[in-house]
């Protein structure tokens, strides 16, 4: 596996399977990476004092959907977020998606475990953002706040995320939890 360099990814963005966008890589590029943007959509988990079975899962109404130019997350508080990018991964890559330093200097944490783009994944990215620090930070729709890094396999992979019925394949907006999903 090989880590993708800035003229590797604009030469596959041109003329390879990798499909990121809308991108405007004079502000996005990176030397080893491309960064990603935060859109306008928002979803938090309502605060019910109820204990989440992962073989339940939760439904719609567990969470509050919304749409706004900026969100604050308080101390300590979490919710999910998507791209103004929509990824296109072909076999041959997968994505990596890293929190920018100046995000993590403050004390946000933009992925909790799902950092992984897979090969075959097509759809937009949902981060897990966590604000670890004792203030309250806003944060803006548009802002660059993480960068993904792409790698080369050695060889095509055999099964692709989109090669089955998986659950967060063609995802838009901001999808929560189907871990339920596992269960069934």
């Amino acid at each position: 596996m090989t880590v993708l360099s800035d003229q590797d990814i604009g030469r596959e963005l041109a003329y390879g399977d990798l499909d990121v966008s809308p991108v405007d890589l004079d502000e996005q590029l990176q030397p080893n990476s491309l960064d990603i943007r935060l859109s306008d959509e928002f979803l938090l988990m309502k605060d019910n004092g109820l204990v989440i079975d992962v073989s339940e899962g939760l439904t719609e109404d567990d969470y509050e959907r919304i749409t706004s130019d900026s969100i604050t997350i308080g101390p300590n508080g979490f919710l999910l977020a998507t791209t103004v990018e929509t990824f296109s991964i072909p076999n041959y890559l997968y994505g990596q998606v890293h929190g920018r330093s100046s995000i993590g200097r403050l004390g946000l944490e933009i992925h909790s475990t799902a950092g992984l783009i897979d090969s075959g994944y097509e759809g937009e990215i949902t981060f897990e953002i966590s604000n670890n620090s004792d203030r309250a930070i806003t944060i803006h729709s548009g802002m660059r706040i993480a960068q993904v890094v792409f790698h080369r396999l050695e060889s095509k992979c055999n099964n692709p995320y989109s090669s089955e019925d998986n659950k967060y394949q063609n995802q838009e907006g901001v999808v929560g939890s189907r871990i339920q999903e596992d269960f069934q």
